[in-house]
């Protein structure tokens, strides 16, 4: 005769697809009157639109705009636990940051976390007003020999090889 029973169960922090719960005495009943055995319940992690894990180590990604990459400011960070804000002058697209002990617990150490791999990447705006436009021509126009198109620095030596090439 078959029954079933609701039975709560606890899943820790930390713990990974595949692996099980066990809960003692609740198992099937034993032979000849026996104590009941354990019950495994296998744990199956849903994937998490946000985030990807690795062990204990998780990753992300968040855009950030072309503004607070060039002039720094508070970037906004979903974290497992809570959000977080960094940032500084002058990020280029793909920096990573490195947030330690905002990973995974660990299963076997509830102190030991891992750590949260951020990747930032700068956006560009798809629509712009004539009025952002014409902005964004003027700051081009304003950073001509600061930079060259590969995005270095140009050094003296460069800039005098390119007067001689000049004359």
């Amino acid at each position: 005769i078959s029954s079933k029973k609701k039975i709560q169960v606890k899943i820790p922090a930390g713990i990974d697809n595949g692996q099980s719960i066990r809960i003692a005495g609740k198992g099937e009943p034993g032979t000849n009157g026996g104590e009941r055995g354990d019950l495994l319940v296998e744990v199956t992690v849903s994937r998490s639109p946000v985030f990807m894990r690795q062990e204990t180590s998780i990753f992300s990604t968040v855009p950030i705009s072309f503004a607070t990459a060039a002039l720094g400011g508070p970037i906004k960070i979903k974290t497992v636990d809570a959000r977080l804000s960094t940032g500084k002058t002058g990020t280029q697209t793909d920096t990573k940051v490195r947030l330690r002990g905002k990973g995974v617990p660990s299963l076997r150490n509830k102190n030991i976390r891992g750590d949260h791999y951020v990747t930032l990447v700068v956006t560009v705006p798809e629509k712009l007003t004539e009025e952002q436009k014409e902005a964004l021509r003027k700051f081009d126009d304003a950073m001509k020999g600061v930079a060259s198109p590969e995005g270095k620095k140009k050094g003296f030596f460069n800039k005098l090889k390119e007067d001689f090439k000049n004359e």
